[in-house]
C-alpha cells in the first residue's frame, strides 16, 4: 500500500512540474504524405528515416505489409504481410555486408520478422524469423548494445518484457539469444529505445510512458516520465512512443489530436503539440533535420498517412566515452538452485602440484559452501548454513593430520565455520563453528603470521574482530585478540600476510589500511568513493605483479572494479567492467558482491592466475547467480596500459 501512496505522489509532482500549454513553435497543418495510392491501407505507421543525408519513409500497412518509399513518393521497395508495428536500425553489419534492419511482426503468419534493407539494390527482404514468446507481442523496439550488438525488446500482452540479441556484432551474423526478460506493463502499446543513453521505453495505455535501463546488467527500476490526467497532463490514452536521435521523445496522445514532446532527461519540460487536421493521431515519428522536426503521421480515423513539418529549438547531447577499461569472462560457474541474493564471495584454493586442477569455493548464503573446478562445474556442496565470506590458508595442522584451512562467515550461527581442504585435491569437509559475539557476522578474511592463523571477521554494525586460531589435539579453538570498529557498514577484506596489512571495504566510503598484526595502532582511509569508484565497495583482492602489489575492488553502484597501486601510495589507476562473451555464452557481470584474485599460475590456460567474481544478476538468459572466471592475462594487461599511460 506505501508504495502505491508513493507512486500518487510521485505522479502529482509529474502532473504539476509538466506545462500544458501548447508549443509555441509554428507548425504547418498536416498534409497527405504522398498520393492516395499509399493512403487507406489499413496503416498503423510512418516513419521518415535518413540515409546518406536522404529522407526515405517507411510504411506498414496491414494488406501491403512494409513499403519503402523515397521523398517524393515514389514506391521504391515492399515486403508483403499484414504489419502494424515496426522499428529500424541502418548500418548493420552482416556477413561484412551494411544493411538497414527491420523488426516488425506479421499478423497473419504470428511471427517475429526481421527484415533487411539493401541500400545498393534498394530492395527489402526478409533476414530471419525470431522464435515467438508465449504471449501475443504487442510491442517491439530495437536496441543497439555499447558492445555493439543489436537486441530487440519484445513486450507481449502478459506484460512480459524480452530482450534478445539478434545480430552478434562480433561475428556479423544473426542470431537469436534470449537475454532476459522482465515484467513490464499490462497494457503495453507501443516501445522505443534510446541507444545512446541506454534507456528503452514502454508506452501503457491508460497510464502513461515508462523509462526502463535497457542495459540488462543495471538495475531493474522504473520511472514514470508522462502520465495521463489525473496524474498527469496527457488526457484519454497513450498509443505511441519515438525517440529522436537527441534522445528527446514524442508521445502520441490521439484523444487530445496531438503529440508530446518530452525534452531528453527533462521530464518536466514537456509541450503539446496540437496537430492541425488530425483526427486521431495514433502513431507520430519523427526525424531531426536542423532546426525542423518532421513527423510521419497515422490517422487511425482517417486512416491516413500524413506528415508535418515545425521549428523547434533542440539541443544536441554529448555522449561521453566511457573511462573503463573492458574484460571477458572465458567461463562461469553453475548458478545457484533458486534465484534471489544467493551467491557471495568466491575464494580460490591452489593446487600447488597441479595448478590446473585447482579449485574455486564459492558460498551460497542461503545453503553453504560449494566448490568447482576451474571450468565452473559443480564438485561438492557442503549445507552448513547461510555463510556469506570465505578465505583461505595453506598448511594447517592439527594433530596428526595436516591441511588446507578454509574460514568462512555463518549468519546463521553467527559463528566462523571452519572447513578442511584435502591438499591433493581441494575437496572440503566441515571442520566445526567458532561462535563469536557478534549479532550479525558479515565479513571475513584470513591472515597468517609464520605458523598462527588469524580471522578477521565484521558485523553489520561496523564492528570487527580478530580471532587467533589455537590448534588443540583435534580440535580448533579461538581466542579473540583484537576488536575495532568502522563508522557505518563494512564487509569485504584481504590481508596481506607479507606487509602485514589488512584491507577492509566500508561500503559507503572507500578503503580502508590497518595493520594486520593485533597492535593498537589505528587505521587510516586509503581510497575514497568517487565518480568511479563509487558506492557500494564490497569484495576485494590483492594482484601482484613485477614485484608490486594491486588492489582490486569491487564498485557494485555501477557494476565496475577498481584498482589501486598500493605501492604507490595507493594511487588509483582505474576501473574496468566485465562485459559479455556473446560468443561463449556468457553474459557480464553487475552487482558484484564478493572477489577474489591471485596471480600464481594454474597451468598453461592460466598462466598469469584468475580473477573470480560474484555475478549479482545473471543473464543469456536469466538465472539465479553465479561466479564469473577471468583470466589473469587480461587484468594484467590493463594494468600495464594504466602504469604506462
Amino acid at each position: 500500500m506505501k508504495s502505491i501512496y508513493l507512486w500518487i505522489a510521485a505522479c502529482c509532482i509529474l502532473s504539476a512540474c509538466q506545462t500544458t500549454s501548447k508549443s509555441s513553435a509554428p507548425i504547418n497543418q498536416i498534409t497527405p504524405l504522398f498520393s492516395d495510392s499509399v493512403n487507406n491501407l489499413a496503416g498503423k505507421s510512418a516513419l521518415p528515416i535518413m540515409h546518406d543525408e536522404k529522407r526515405y519513409w517507411l510504411l506498414t500497412s496491414e494488406t501491403k505489409g512494409i513499403l519503402l518509399l523515397d521523398d517524393q513518393g515514389q514506391l521504391l521497395s515492399t515486403f508483403s504481410g499484414n504489419m502494424e508495428m515496426l522499428d529500424w536500425r541502418d548500418n548493420i553489419q552482416i556477413d561484412n555486408k551494411e544493411y538497414g534492419l527491420i523488426t516488425t511482426t506479421d499478423n497473419n503468419l504470428q511471427q517475429i520478422l526481421v527484415l533487411g534493407l539493401d541500400w545498393q539494390t534498394q530492395q527489402l527482404s526478409l533476414m530471419s524469423r525470431l522464435s515467438q514468446p508465449e504471449g501475443q507481442v504487442e510491442a517491439l523496439c530495437w536496441y543497439q548494445m555499447p558492445q555493439g550488438h543489436l537486441s530487440v525488446f519484445i513486450a507481449d500482452a502478459k506484460g512480459v518484457v524480452e530482450q534478445r540479441i539478434v545480430v552478434d556484432a562480433k561475428n556479423q551474423t544473426l542470431v537469436d539469444v534470449p537475454v532476459h526478460e522482465f515484467i513490464g506493463t499490462l497494457q503495453t502499446k507501443s516501445c522505443a529505445a534510446d541507444d545512446e543513453a541506454g534507456i528503452v521505453y514502454l508506452a501503457e495505455e491508460n497510464i502513461g510512458l515508462w523509462r526502463y535501463p535497457a542495459d540488462p546488467e543495471a538495475e531493474l527500476v522504473r520511472e514514470l516520465v508522462i502520465a495521463v490526467s489525473p496524474f498527469g497532463p496527457m488526457e484519454g490514452e497513450v498509443s505511441h512512443v519515438d525517440v529522436l536521435h537527441n534522445g528527446d521523445i514524442l508521445v502520441s496522445a490521439p484523444d487530445q489530436q496531438g503529440v508530446w514532446h518530452v525534452e531528453a532527461g527533462n521530464n518536466a519540460n514537456a509541450h503539446f503539440i496540437p496537430l492541425t487536421g488530425a483526427d486521431k493521431p495514433e502513431t507520430s515519428n519523427g526525424v531531426l533535420q536542423s532546426s525542423n522536426l518532421v513527423l510521419g503521421i497515422f490517422d487511425d480515423q482517417s486512416s491516413a498517412y500524413s506528415r508535418a513539418q515545425l521549428n523547434i529549438s533542440t539541443t544536441n547531447r554529448e555522449i561521453q566515452a566511457s573511462e573503463f577499461g573492458s574484460v571477458t569472462p572465458f567461463a562461469q560457474t553453475e548458478p545457484m538452485q533458486v534465484f534471489g541474493d544467493a551467491a557471495d564471495d568466491p575464494a580460490i584454493w591452489i593446487n600447488s602440484a597441479a595448478p590446473e586442477q585447482s579449485r574455486i569455493l564459492g558460498t551460497n548464503k542461503k545453503q553453504g559452501m560449494m566448490l568447482y573446478d576451474l571450468q565452473g562445474n559443480l564438485l561438492q556442496e557442503l549445507n552448513v548454513g547461510r555463510v556469506n565470506n570465505v578465505d583461505i590458508r595453506y598448511g594447517f595442522k592439527l594433530g596428526n593430520r595436516t591441511f588446507d584451512l578454509a574460514a568462512a562467515s555463518n549468519r546463521t550461527t553467527n559463528s566462523i565455520s571452519l572447513f578442511a581442504l584435502q591438499h591433493d585435491s581441494g575437496e572440503m569437509s566441515f571442520l566445526s563453528d567458532i561462535k563469536t559475539d557478534l549479532a550479525d557476522v558479515y565479513g571475513l578474511c584470513m591472515y597468517q603470521q609464520e605458523d598462527q592463523y588469524h580471522v578477521f571477521i565484521n558485523d553489520t554494525d561496523g564492528r570487527f574482530q580478530q580471532y587467533l586460531l589455537m590448534p588443540n589435539n583435534n580440535e580448533v579453538g579461538a581466542k579473540l585478540i583484537r576488536e575495532f570498529r568502522v563508522p557505518s557498514q563494512p564487509e569485504g577484506c584481504v590481508a596481506d600476510d607479507t606487509n602485514q596489512q589488512l584491507y577492509y571495504g566500508e561500503e559507503s566510503t572507500g578503503v580502508w589500511q590497518i595493520s594486520a598484526r593485533p597492535t593498537k595502532a589505528g587505521a587510516r582511509l586509503i581510497a575514497t568513493t568517487s565518480s568511479n569508484f563509487v558506492a557500494d565497495v564490497e569484495g576485494m583482492g590483492i594482484y601482484n605483479m613485477d614485484g608490486k602489489r594491486y588492489l582490486v575492488a569491487s564498485s557494485q553502484g555501477n557494476n565496475s572494479f577498481g584498482v589501486f597501486a598500493l605501492d604507490q601510495n595507493n594511487r588509483y589507476l582505474g576501473s574496468f567492467r566485465i562485459d559479455m562473451d556473446l560468443t561463449a555464452g556468457i553474459d557480464g557481470v553487475s552487482e558484484t558482491d564478493g572477489l577474489e584474485i591471485t596471480s600464481l599460475s594454474l597451468g598453461a590456460n592460466l598462466p598469469d592466475g584468475l580473477l573470480v567474481v560474484q555475478d549479482g544478476r545473471n543473464r543469456l538468459p536469466n538465472a539465479p547467480q553465479n561466479f564469473k572466471l577471468v583470466d589473469g592475462k587480461l587484468i594484467k594487461q590493463l594494468i600495464k596500459q594504466w602504469l604506462k599511460n
